[in-house]
């Protein structure tokens, strides 16, 4: 007879519902006078974001993606928002007004995707289970890789750094922009010692093998490596954490096997240690030794009242964007797709949405630079309007689906380090520009092509089964 599982009151989904609960009664408290719409929707919000914790969060999930897309959605669609809106009810963090009727508007379509996503999701992943307990996946591992290959990976990754770090160091302070050699070569090249250390590294502890000290050494060179070229004085924090967070569920498995603990580390992580490090990543001259306790609190507190927690901000400005012009029919997902192309040959290729809203806030408002967010949800709404947020929640949702599928093959030791990285990534995606997140991730995917290209490499093995047939002895008749 199955039983019901007891429920956990302390447990970490609990007391994320709660503080949700406790957030949404506090803001209705403080916003009562804005009108009823406002709370409304407001309540809306609340309920598909409490929906979407309970159905499409799952503790059987093959990859913390659905983790990232509820952090996402509670961080910057609700906690950011209410906060902002509390403290400054006449302006938003982008420089636009506050709109009664836009700001309800801008959170029933925030309900709307959330809602949308928890049905797609939902829906997916029965169909998964269904498929894998129809055809359940072998369950042995790949071979482990050869002393050769893993010496050739190295080599590799200490020439790429030795040759193009200089490079990228001396551009730190005047790259303003994304560009095609840029993505080649900070985002694919640069990236190859990190993609080899996070395969290396769970082949190391989940192939049981023993750890010897060539490994090791190996391991250690990698991260010195990674150390080098990922650090919060030459990339921001979008590219240190889906890294430094993939690196930990590789290293520490035991630790971070449960659901749980991963959701307290991603919850964490995007609270607190996201908004610390921008003391570094925002000002490359700051010493670790001159950081105060106070500083760095100070720094939490009013990341939420800065420009980063623009996100909400900006669905609001696509709202008002396609009330006054209407919607973009796929012009924004076109440069999108083909954001590989380069403007000088697509002379009318479309601008990077963060810098389409930008310029409509300059004109119309007092925006001063153009390096905004632009989530996936005022994507899809500037495109094709809320049909255009249902269909990008329901890919959203085919996107998890598919990494929690890739997490689970065990056919190569790449599937399982791409799919963890690609899920705290999930979180750049989510936030935007669409564009850019597209560029960036097609460069992380060709970097784990090249270094389990390296790491899969036979050599040495021909060489190994000759020598065991020359060292049989022969028999005498």
């Amino acid at each position: 007879m199955r039983t019901k599982a007891p429920i956990q009151f302390l447990s970490i989904r609990v007391l994320l519902a709660l503080f949700i609960v406790l957030l949404e009664l506090i803001f209705i408290n403080s916003m009562a006078s804005a009108g009823v719409e406002f709370v409304v929707s407001s309540v809306a919000v609340t309920v598909a974001l409490l929906i979407q914790l309970r159905f499409a969060v799952r503790t059987t999930a093959g990859s913390p993606a659905d983790m990232v897309v509820f952090i996402f959605n509670w961080l910057f669609l609700d906690l950011a928002p209410k906060v902002q809106l509390m403290s400054m009810p006449q302006r938003l963090i982008n420089t636009s007004t506050v709109a009664v009727d836009r700001v309800a508007l801008t959170n029933l379509v925030c309900a709307l995707f959330m809602v949308a996503f928890t049905l797609f999701y939902g829906f997916l992943s029965k169909r998964s289970e269904a498929e894998r307990r129809m055809d359940p996946a072998p369950a042995t591992s790949p071979q482990e890789f050869t002393g050769g290959a893993v010496g050739l990976a190295l080599i590799a990754c200490v020439c790429v750094v030795g040759l193009l770090a200089p490079s990228a160091y001396a551009s730190i302070e005047n790259a303003v922009a994304a560009s095609p050699a840029s993505l080649i070569l900070k985002r694919c090249l640069l990236f190859l010692p990190s993609a080899t250390l996070l395969i290396l590294l769970h082949e190391t502890v989940r192939s049981g093998r023993k750890l010897t000290f060539s490994r090791t050494c190996v391991l250690l060179v990698l991260l010195l490596l990674v150390l080098i070229t990922e650090n919060p004085y030459t990339e921001k924090r979008n590219a240190l954490g889906p890294l430094y967070t993939a690196l930990l569920l590789m290293a520490f498995p035991q630790v971070f096997s449960t659901w749980a603990r991963r959701m307290w580390l991603l919850v964490s992580g995007m609270v607190l240690v996201f908004p610390a490090i921008a003391i570094f990543t925002h000002n490359h001259r700051q010493a670790v030794a001159d950081v105060s306790l106070t500083q760095v609190s100070d720094q939490i507190v009013d990341h939420y009242f800065s420009i980063n927690y623009d996100s909400w901000a900006n669905i609001y400005t696509a709202v008002e964007i396609v009330k006054v012009h209407g919607v973009q029919w796929g012009h924004q997902l076109l440069g999108s797709l083909l954001f590989f192309v380069p403007s000088a040959l697509w002379t009318t290729k479309p601008l990077a949405t963060g810098i389409f809203l930008a310029d409509y806030l300059i004109v119309n408002y007092s925006m001063w630079f153009t390096n905004l967010s632009t989530p996936l949800i005022a994507e899809g709404y500037l495109d094709f309007g809320p049909v255009g947020v249902v269909a990008y929640a329901g890919v959203a949702a085919v996107v998890v689906t598919l990494l929690n599928k890739i997490a689970r093959r065990s056919t190569r030791w790449v599937w399982y380090p791409m799919a963890v990285y690609g899920a705290v990534f999930l979180m750049i995606v989510l936030r935007g520009s669409l564009m850019i997140a597209l560029g960036f991730a097609s460069a992380a995917v060709l970097a784990f092509g090249l270094a389990s290209a390296m790491l899969s490499v036979k050599l040495g093995v021909r060489h190994r089964v000759a020598r065991r047939i020359v060292a049989q002895p022969t028999m005498v008749s």
